[in-house]
This record gives C-alpha cells, sequence and structure tokens, in this order.
C-alpha cells in the first residue's frame, strides 16, 4: 500500500506528498502497524525490495525539488550499511539510483522515460564533476546492449535514430557503440574515458555479443590513446563471428602494444581485471572468467576479497544444481541422469582446481581459504573442503576460525553413526583429523566448537546428528555446556517432540518417544549427558515448563523431585506448573507436599501473586484427602 501511494504520488509530480508518505511509513512502522517478517535482533538489517523501491521514489522527489544535499543524509541514514538482496551497494545517492533504474521496475513501472531518467542521472552526476561508478557503468552498458530499444527508439532533432541504426533483425552492434561512445562524449565527467570504464564497455559488448560494438570500441579507445585491458581483447576476439574479424581485433592489439596502450598491472589487487571479472562472474560468462583468471595468474594479479567471494560462489552454485538435478532425475527413474551429471561436473572446475591452477591470482588468506571451504560444503564437495582445510594449515599466517572447523564437522557427524566413533567408515577418521586441526589453532577450546556444532543442529532441527555431537561432547570429557547451548538442545526436543506429535494426532497423554534407541524427553537427555550438563536450579526450571508444554507428564514430576532432592528452590513458573501437572495426574498427596515445601522456602507467596489459581489447586487437593480419609482409615 505504501509503496503503491509513493509510486503514484511520484508520477503525478506531487513530491512533498512523496516524502510525507514516507515519513507516515516510518511512524506506523514505529507503531508497530506495518507488518514486517520476522527478524532475530542479531542479525543485520536487510532492505527488501519494497523498501528499495521507496527509497527510490523519496531520492527522485529530492533531485526533481534540487535538494541534493538532504539526498546525501537521507541515502546515508537509511539505505548505506544495510544488506539487500540484489546486493546494491553504492557510495552516494547518484549511482544507486543509476543501479536501481537499469536493474528493477515496480509495479505496472514501463520503460518508456527510463532514458530519460537516466540522462537526468548522468547530468547530475556530470555537473557536480563527480564520477559514476564502474558496477554502475557495467549496469547501464549492460542495459544498452541487451536492451537497445530503451535507448535507441528516439527522436533526436527531429531524426528517428531508430531508423539510422537498425538492420533487418534488430539494432546493429555498431549502433549500440556509437550510442555508448556518445554518452561518453556528452558527459565527460560521469563516464570518464579511462582504461577501467573503457575496458568494462568492451567486455559487455562482447558479453551480449555485440562484437561490432566491441571492436568500434577498441578503435575508440586506440584513438585517444586510452590503455585498455588485455582481458578485454581476448573478450572481444572470442566474440568474433569469423576469422577476419578475429584477425582485426589481434591487429589492434599489436597495434596497442607496441604504442604501449595495452593496460597491465603486477602485483597488485586493484587492477581492471578484477571488475571484469566481478562482471563476467555476473553475467555468468563462463569463457571469460577462465580468460582472466589466466591473465591474473600471468601477471600476479590477486584477486580482491569480493570477487574471490563472487567466483567461488557461481562455481558452487553451478555443482550445486548440477546435483540438485540428477538427484531428481533419479526419483524420477531417469537412468541418464547420473551419467549426465557426472559429464557436467568433470567440466566444471573445483574451488580446488582454481587455487592449484591460479596460485598466484588466488590469495592464501583466511579469506580465499573459508570462502573456498564453505562454497566447497555447498557446492557437494566435501573431500575436497577437507583438502582445502589441509591446505590452510600449511599456509603462513592462516588461522580458520571457529565457524568454519564446525561447518566441516557437522557433515561427517550427519554420516556417521550413533555413539561417534562407533562408526568403521572412513568419515571417523576425517573427523578425527578435523578436531585435531581445531585443536591445534585453537587449543582448549573445543566446547566452543560443540556448541557450535549444536547450533547448526538447531537450525535444521536435526536430533539425530545433535545426539552424535553430544555422545562425543561427553566422552571426550570437555567443559560442560553453557545455559545457552542447553537451551538449544531443550529446542530441538520440543520441536521434535512437536513433530511426532503432528504426525500422530490422537497420541495419548504420557505417551513415550524413543529415537535411535533414547527416550526423548527432558528427563532422560539430562541423566544422559549429565557430566555436560550443569544441575541447577535454571536448568530444571526450564525442562518442567517445556515439559509441560510438550505433554510429558512424567517429566515433571521426575524433575520436580530430582529439585526437591537436590535442594534446589525454583523459580514460580516452574512452581505453578508443577502443581497443575499434580493435581492432572491425581496426585493430591503430592500437591499439598509441593506448597508446604514451597512455602518453607518462600515461593509460595511469589507463586500466589503470579497465578491465583494454585490456591484452588491446593484447596481441591486438601478435599480430596478429607473425602478419601475415610476409605484409608477403613482399609487399615
Amino acid at each position: 500500500m505504501y509503496l503503491s501511494l509513493l509510486y503514484k504520488a511520484s508520477r503525478e509530480g506531487r513530491y512533498e506528498r512523496v516524502w510525507d508518505g514516507y515519513k507516515e511509513f516510518l511512524e506506523d512502522e514505529k507503531q508497530g502497524e506495518v507488518r514486517l517478517k520476522p527478524r532475530a535482533a542479531t542479525t543485520w538489517p536487510r532492505l527488501t525490495q519494497a523498501r528499495m523501491q521507496m527509497h527510490r521514489f523519496v531520492l527522485w522527489a529530492m533531485l526533481d525539488t534540487q535538494r541534493e544535499h538532504e539526498m546525501a543524509a537521507f541515502y546515508q541514514s537509511e539505505v548505506v550499511g544495510k544488506r539487500n538482496l540484489l546486493g546494491i551497494h553504492e557510495a552516494d545517492a547518484f549511482n544507486f539510483l543509476l543501479r536501481i533504474e537499469c536493474t528493477t521496475k515496480v509495479m505496472d513501472e514501463q520503460d518508456q522515460g527510463l532514458r530519460q531518467r537516466v540522462e537526468t542521472l548522468l547530468t547530475s552526476i556530470d555537473r557536480l564533476k563527480r564520477r559514476t561508478s564502474y558496477s554502475a557503468t557495467h549496469t547501464l552498458f549492460r542495459l544498452i546492449f541487451h536492451r537497445p530499444e530503451i535507448f535507441l527508439e528516439s527522436v533526436v532533432e527531429g531524426e528517428d535514430v531508430s531508423e539510422r541504426n537498425t538492420e533487418v533483425g534488430g539494432y546493429t552492434a555498431e549502433a549500440k557503440g556509437e550510442f555508448i561512445i556518445d554518452y561518453m562524449e556528452r558527459f565527460p565527467n560521469a563516464l570518464v574515458l579511462d582504461p577501467k570504464r573503457l575496458s568494462i564497455a568492451v567486455s559487455a559488448a562482447a558479453a551480449a555479443g555485440q562484437h561490432g560494438a566491441a571492436k568500434l570500441l577498441l578503435e575508440h579507445g586506440a584513438k585517444h590513446h586510452v590503455p585498455i585491458d588485455a582481458g578485454s581483447f581476448a573478450h572481444a576476439v572470442e566474440s568474433a563471428p569469423d576469422e577476419d574479424s578475429r584477425l582485426k581485433v589481434a591487429d589492434l592489439y599489436m597495434n596497442a602494444k607496441e604504442n604501449e596502450l595495452i593496460y597491465t598491472t603486477q602485483n597488485t589487487d586493484s587492477s581492471i581485471v578484477n571488475y571484469l571479472l566481478l562482471h563476467a562472474v555476473w553475467d555468468g560468462n563462463f569463457k571469460h572468467m577462465m580468460e582472466l583468471l589466466h591473465e591474473m595468474q600471468l601477471y600476479n594479479n590477486k584477486m580482491s576479497n569480493r570477487a574471490v567471494r563472487e567466483l567461488f560462489k557461481s562455481i558452487a552454485q553451478y555443482r550445486a544444481d548440477i546435483r540438485r538435478s540428477a538427484l531428481e532425475g533419479q526419483r524420477g527413474s531417469r537412468s541418464h541422469s547420473t551419467s549426465n551429471a557426472d559429464k557436467k561436473l568433470a567440466e566444471c572446475p573445483t574451488i580446488m582446481e582454481l587455487f592449484e591452477r591460479f596460485s598466484d591470482a588466488i590469495p592464501r588468506t583466511v579469506h580465499s581459504f573459508t570462502q573456498g571451504i564453505l562454497q566447497s560444503l555447498f557446492a557437494g564437495d566435501l573431500e575436497l573442503a577437507l583438502d582445502l582445510m589441509r591446505a590452510a594449515l600449511w599456509s603462513k599466517d592462516v588461522k580458520l576460525r571457529p565457524e568454519v572447523y564446525s561447518q566441516l564437522l557437522y557433515p561427517l557427524l550427519a554420516g556417521g553413526k550413533r555413539g561417534g566413533d562407533e562408526s568403521s567408515d572412513a568419515s571417523v577418521f576425517d573427523r578425527l583429523e578435523v578436531e585435531r586441526c581445531f585443536d591445534r589453532q585453537h587449543p582448549g577450546h573445543r566446547t566452543h566448537l560443540n556448541s557450535l556444532i549444536v547450533n547448526i543442529c538447531q537450525s535444521n532441527d536435526d536430533l539425530p546428528t545433535m545426539m552424535v555431537c553430544l555422545d562425543r561432547w561427553q566422552g571426550q570429557g570437555h567443559l560442560p555446556m553453557s545455559r545457552r547451548v542447553v537451551k538449544r538442545v531443550f529446542e530441538v526436543i520440543s520441536k521434535q517432540i512437536q513433530q511426532f506429535q503432528q504426525v500422530n494426532d490422537e497420541v495419548a497423554p504420557g505417551t513415550a518417544f524413543v529415537v535411535d534407541g533414547v527416550q526423548l524427553s527432558y528427563f532422560a537427555f539430562l541423566v544422559r549427558y549429565r557430566k555436560i550438563i550443569t544441575w541447577d536450579a535454571w536448568t530444571i526450571e526450564r525442562a518442567i515448563v517445556r515439559a509441560r508444554t510438550s505433554g510429558l507428564q512424567a517429566d515433571v514430576v521426575a524433575l520436580l523431585a530430582e529439585a526437591d532432592s537436590r535442594g534446589f528452590v525454583l523459580n514460580s513458573a516452574a512452581y505453578v506448573v508443577s502443581l497443575c501437572v499434580l493435581e492432572e495426574v491425581g496426585e493430591p498427596s503430592a500437591v499439598v507436599a509441593c506448597a508446604e515445601r514451597m512455602n518453607a522456602n518462600g515461593a509460595w507467596e511469589k507463586a500466589v501473586s503470579k497465578d491465583p489459581e494454585v490456591q484452588e489447586i491446593l484447596g481441591r487437593a486438601l478435599e480430596k484427602l478429607e473425602r478419601d480419609a475415610p476409605a484409608r482409615d477403613r482399609d487399615q
């Protein structure tokens, strides 16, 4: 609703209404009147696409009313530092708007007017003597090459550009190249003719299959003596439709080399090739990726952290999709799916192979190894992830975080049997190796590692693997778990019981659930893992409340008895729950005894103030005991 109002006001030119509408949205959000997806307090704030579009309309309203200083303040407070699904992160509001305009549309928004909005932004950036970012430049060039009708279908000074620059089947590649050159000349500050920007334009043209545009841009660079990256020449050669076209690009390359117009940098991680590699990854152009990696290896150019992350993520996603398709094919009884998947996986390099083949391009840093291990696990390459862990140990100044080791251990524990080391498969040795490597880099912190694995088990609702972890934890004699981990364990038990109860609609009270030979109850878990779970009032209180919620009445009775035997004074909530359960199971004498203990330790008054019903529970228990007293006397 809010987005629609802002969109309508923006289209009608009611700019003050746009700003007022956004302030109303913020006020309603503070009052809790806006439905938002639940988010944990510890997670980073993330912008939804709807909120980003609202930011877009507000920024446009400020720009159209020439409030550029307010734009900067609004952008810094509302956009900067907040994650978004599109990965749009720009240094200023103008580049943010340019990326948004060239990337997404809202509701029924048409492409009409897009060129005008783009040129308005370029004019503002040029007037302020600023630069378009390389990411925004690439997005703009890519849109021109893939959607030329937006920019070329317009009348300029009475002449129809679409008639001048079209051929049968669409717009010529040369027309698109000329249009980009025209933009660079019209906006010399915003689209300054520098090596990086021109190299990006050439590679974008080649990636779009517009060889004529790529060649025209190379000639434009030679004319103005602008160095161009060698990778862009390679992309132009690869996109050539025939041998003659390839030879022409080769001549341009040799001419540029003779005139020292090949942009090459060595021993640096801030080169054009990093931008080109990022854009090749985002475009999904595997050939360009490999060409650029070979160039980086040749000139010893290190990849940036972002390039490493995006490259590994792309490779992992591709390999994971292959395995997912093969698994679906097996379920559909398609026998050829497995062989096809194996062939595709063999053709796609693994992340470990990238480390080995491009050792001078991929830096041997904590970030690279961490991303390599995590993305290899995502791709399903567990053995390769272990190899990367071993390589990291042999690298200088590389100390992997405990979270990485927990991600490695989790699938190994999930693949084993109950009891941890009872499994006879190779995963046993892999588990031991991962744990020993962790101890070498983080001595004395095994409890933290186990806690992280329990955290993963809770996220995946994986009770069997959690029990394997807890068995090993207790068997190896490490320090007890913290209260936070105890809460996670209880949460997994609660969800598992809830799932069983949902599957079996008619579950009688007191029904016991058994998983892998272990009774699924809080008391049973406390007894089984008594060496690593601290028996104190806090633990028993929470176990009692959760047991009542899960319908485990026997657990409540047993836990209350255990608390009494240990002399623990529980909180009022646990006592109230216990009294209710004791009444439900028909134990009036136990209710009276519990009330007496509560009165003795000063908990009765607190319980009554919290829930006056406990007084009624005690009264009903006393009445029942009085009614049953004659019968007991006769029996005696």
